[in-house]
């Protein structure tokens, strides 16, 4: 059986010690055949590159500017990340979106500003997106404006079969439906395995096995059973098994959908 991790981040100091170990043996062990390393700041996206280099037929990196690090953003910045985003081992732009529980950081302007100049780059280059919404509580302000940005500055369209994805989804059936009529695949991690989390389950459901691809965002959210522990992709098969067991579906035919989703949004199939 396989596996994918959609979205990770293996350049993390969090794997310094054994990222090799994990890379070379633990992965392909747990049936991992791809993990998709996020370079989320100017900072990361050279070793995200590095890291798929390194390893060719286990990782592709993702290059976008996480809504937490929209203040580190200068034109400079921007050209750079213009020239790499065609790079064949870049799948999408990302992570990218609206944040608001990070305002202590980075103003609503300065965010909006950044995706704006994000979905631009989408739009030039054709790559699929990975959204980063959150909400703060019962504020969903931040998936409010993300919609407006997404119907008003994005054409809509990737050169891949799907055009992106909501990345840790943790909504409302609200929120996944605007995405979903996006053509947009939801990202389901560990938050779907966590007892207070049944909001969650309940929009998988209704959504539909074939809308979802699967993601650690390792080195955070270990599943249930591993929380306080740092995650990795091997979590997979165990993030895999809990929503196989919730939908009534046999484990073999959630990883071939979702393995097949994520090959199709990221261009791999």
């Amino acid at each position: 059986m396989q596996f994918i991790d959609s979205h990770a981040h293996l350049n993390d100091p969090a794997f310094d010690a054994d990222r090799d170990e994990l890379l070379a043996r633990t992965l392909p062990q747990a049936g991992l055949t791809l993990s998709v390393e996020i370079g989320c700041s100017p900072e990361e996206w050279q070793p995200a590159l590095a890291l798929a280099d390194k390893y060719p037929a286990l990782v592709r990196a993702v290059l976008g500017v996480h809504p937490e690090y929209a203040c580190k953003m200068t034109p400079q910045h921007l050209q750079t990340l213009a020239a790499l985003l065609p790079d064949p081992r870049n799948v999408a732009v990302g992570e990218i979106g609206l944040d608001y529980t990070c305002l202590d950081v980075t103003s609503k302007d300065k965010q909006q500003e950044t995706f704006a100049q994000m979905l631009d780059l989408a739009n030039q280059t054709q790559k699929p997106l990975v959204l980063h919404v959150r909400r703060e509580g019962e504020d969903y302000s931040a998936y409010e404006d993300s919609f407006y940005a997404l119907k008003h500055q994005w054409k809509g369209t990737s050169a891949t079969a799907h055009p992106g994805v909501l990345h840790c989804f943790c909504a409302r059936y609200e929120e996944a439906k605007r995405a979903l009529d996006m053509g947009l695949l939801l990202g389901i991690n560990g938050c779907f395995t966590y007892k207070k989390n049944e909001y969650i389950r309940e929009v998988v459901k209704k959504a539909g096995a074939d809308k979802l691809i699967l993601e650690t965002d390792c080195p955070y959210l270990s599943p249930q059973g591993k929380r306080g522990q740092r995650n990795d992709p091997s979590n997979i098969p165990l993030i895999a098994q809990f929503v196989a067991d919730y939908l009534n579906m046999p484990l073999e035919q959630l990883a071939e959908m979702t393995v097949r989703n994520t090959k199709q949004l990221y261009g791999l199939a």
